[in-house]
This record gives C-alpha cells, structure tokens and sequence, in this order.
C-alpha cells in the first residue's frame, strides 16, 4: 500500500469548496448573488451552489478562462446574460502566477451598472479573501497564493496587481483598479429560459448547508482467525440538539428527492477527509479503510468525481484508504453511469463496494465492473441460513465466486454468535453488525489509538 505525507492542518486548507462559495456569497453582500461556481483553469466545474447551470453561464465561463489564460488578459469579467442578469468572473493564479481557476457570480445586472466603477465595486478584500481560500485548495498550490493578474490590459480589463510575498501574510491584496469592467456582449447559443430554483429548493439547499452533521463509523469484523484488517462504513449523523446523533434521514430523503444528495455526499467526504488528515495514526499504521455511500444524484454528477480526485489530491492519503459503496439495485438502474464511474474511482485507487447484492444475473454483472472489492449480501441471503439449505448454497456460491474474483464479502444485520458460527463456516469474510460493533463516533479511534 502507498503511503502519502499528509497535510497538516496548517499547512493548507483542504478542500472544501462550498464554504468558498458561502465566504463569496457574504462578500458581495448586500447584494444577492443568484448562484456561485468554482472552476478549474479550463471551466470545468468544480463545484456549483445551485442544481445546474445555463448554456448562456456555460458560454460565459468558456470565454472568460479563454481570456484569462492570457496572463497579460483581465482579470475580472463581466457578461451579460440577458433577463437582467450579468455573469462576474474572476480570475484567480498561484503565488507563482499560474492560473489555477475562476470563479462566477451570477448577480442582477443592476448590482453592476447602478455604479460607474460597475463589477470593481465587488472586489473587497473579503472577496479577495474568498478567492485566496479558493487557490490554495487548487493542486500545485503554494500556501500563500496570490490572486489575479497584474499588469492591465486594454478595456474592459482591470487592472490587478499582485503584492510580494515575502511581504503577504495571507492572500494577497488587490490593488484599485485604473479602468473599470463594461459588460461584454458575447455572440452564443440561441438564447433559452434561465433555469429557475423553486422557493422550496432554495429553503432546502440553504438548510442542508447550515445544519450541523457528525461522522460515525461501523467497522466491518472479521471473521478469519487473526484477521486484523479494519473496514469501517462511514455513516452520517445530526449534530442537532433535537436529535443529536440519530441519522438524519428526513433530510436525506429529501436532497436526494430534489436532486441535491451529491452535496450531501460531498460534504461526507470533506468531513472524512478533514479528519483523517487531522489524525493521521489512524490511516498510516495499519490497513484500514473507510468506505462512504454514494446517492444516486452524486453518481450522475460528473464533477463529483473530480472533487473526489482533488480531496485525495490534497490530502495525500494511501490508496485504498477511501472506497465508496453503492446499493445494487441503483447500480443496476444507472448501468453504463455505475460502470463510467467504477472506472474513474479505480483510477483514484479508490475501492468499490457492493451493497445488498442478491443472486440474480443482473447482479453477477456488476462483478464485471473494476474497483469491485466487497461485496455485501443482501438480509434476505442470510436471514434463513440455519435452516434454509438452499440459503447456504447461495451463500456459498457468492464466497467462492468472490474469492476467485479477488473480492470479499460481507454478512449484514448479523445478531447473535450462532449466526457468526454458520457464516463462518461458509466462508464469509466479515460481518456487519449492531450486536458485536455498533455504530461509534469517528474520534473514538482517535482515542484507541
């Protein structure tokens, strides 16, 4: 197993772009940003405050990082998106001034003309401040990064210097502008209906990203004689004072209902992310791995996995320290999706683990996938194994198929040390189980170490 040299937690930040985009949103106030993007130095997304994007915000962000890979370009850009709304983009470079990514508000467009220095108005230094948080998350990063270009350029660039480092303590300053930033009209697609967030959305969107959530973690025991290996599943919890420590399941059910899960799948991996850079003993003496579930919304969010890659990037942990798990019959509603993103989580050398898989042929299948590494039966397999002689061929039949495949496997909702007998004997790997390891808060194996 590869071993990385973690980041400390003053090192660098890591990644955790939702709270940029909260920090940019509380600059530009007390005007209303409708919607916050992170992109890379080519316009990918990154990550998105709101369910989608236009083609017209698609087209600008492609503009804009075509401009902005000039270094002698503008650094702040502004487009108008027609129905009074204007696109502001912001450049944002390295320490060694690199571009590194850019940022868009979407705002009213009156925000923006109201005031003869127009989108220069918005550049504070709490902006500024945001926008340094953002690059020093981006790979290749120094810790103190500098924002924006220098030099200007001819209208509508702005002019943007960058201060020294040895004099910056933090991201550096962004000096007043000379010239200020006109709307630019850009020719583009025929021009559609801006996609609009229902009041109910925007009040869901807003509570998912203040309630407080915790990490606890179940681990996987095994069941081979001198078997230390640790699996854990990672499990969300609330931090509410209403109901501290219970799973929040309304507020899943509902993200995933209205196509925000991913955003909760992300926070997830921040959270775990953060915390294993923090307690690197846990992850860097023994093999362990923690395994995070994944909606349906984040397995069709094709910039999730990009966020995946970067959280790694910058923390450095050992492959196989992260796996994701997928139930099997989502796995087999999405099809080619489930397929296309084992492929790029193998890439990362991140594990893929299969929940409640039954005996069915479309479940076979998903065996075909890379990354696969465990499996977990489904209850109904197991439930009637003491007496149910057709349940332990089954069982059995899914052992020895894994083990040829490379893969293990995993009993569920086991409760009592005469099913941990049986499984035993046929061969299962591991058991997960509320009787013999309960759910625990993630800093508890802090304190065991």
């Amino acid at each position: 197993m590869e071993q990385g040299n973690p980041f400390s937690a003053t090192e660098s930040p890591l990644v955790d772009f939702d709270a940029v985009c909260q920090k940019v949103r509380a600059a530009v106030e007390p005007a209303r940003a409708h919607a916050v993007s992170l992109h890379d130095e080519k316009g990918d997304i990154l990550w998105l405050s709101e369910s989608s994007m236009g083609p017209d915000e698609h087209n600008a962000v492609r503009e804009a990082t075509d401009s902005f890979a000039n270094a002698n370009g503008p650094a702040v850009l502004t487009y108008d998106l027609g129905d009074a709304r204007s696109a502001l983009l912001l450049r944002v470079v390295n320490a060694r001034g690199v571009l590194v990514g850019a940022i868009m508000i979407v705002l009213d467009t009156r925000v923006i003309k109201q005031d003869p220095r127009g989108a220069i108005k918005l550049v504070t230094p709490k902006l500024q401040r945001a926008l340094g948080d953002f690059a020093e998350m981006r790979p290749g990063s120094a810790v103190t990064p500098a924002i924006s270009t220098s030099r200007a350029a001819a209208s509508p660039a702005v002019s943007v210097a960058t201060a020294a480092p040895a004099r910056v303590a933090g991201p550096a300053r962004v000096a007043a502008p000379k010239t200020a930033a006109a709307p630019v009209t850009r020719p583009g697609p025929s021009r559609q209906p801006p996609q609009t967030i229902s009041p109910e959305i925007d009040r869901l969107h807003a509570a998912l990203r203040r309630s407080p959530i915790a990490l606890h973690v179940q681990r996987l025991v095994p069941l081979t004689k001198g078997g230390h290996l640790k699996r854990y599943e990672v499990l969300l919890r609330s931090k509410s004072d209403d109901a501290p420590n219970a799973a929040p399941q309304a507020m899943l059910k509902a993200a995933v209902e209205h196509g925000l899960g991913s955003m909760i799948d992300r926070r997830v991996m921040t959270e775990l992310v953060g915390w294993l850079v923090r307690h690197p003993k846990v992850w860097q003496t023994s093999g362990v791995m923690f395994s995070v579930n994944l909606t349906t919304t984040a397995l069709h969010d094709e910039h999730f996995i990009k966020f995946v890659e970067l959280c790694l990037a910058k923390s450095m942990l050992s492959k196989g320290t992260i796996a994701f798990e997928v139930d099997v019959p989502t796995a087999v509603k999405l099809g080619a999706r489930t397929y296309e993103v084992a492929v790029a989580l193998q890439r990362l050398g991140c594990p893929l683990v299969l929940d409640d898989f039954a005996l069915r042929t479309e479940c076979f299948d998903l065996l075909r996938m890379p990354g696969v590494r465990y499996i977990k039966l489904a209850p109904a397999i197991t439930a009637k194994m003491r007496t149910d002689k057709l349940s332990q061929a089954s069982i059995t039949a899914v052992v020895q198929m894994a083990r040829v495949l490379g893969m293990h496997t995993v009993a569920k909702r086991t409760e009592s040390a005469a099913e941990q007998e049986w499984l035993t004997a046929l061969g299962v790997d591991f058991i997960q189980s509320h009787a013999m390891a309960p759910p625990v808060s993630i800093d508890s194996l802090a304190k065991a170490e």
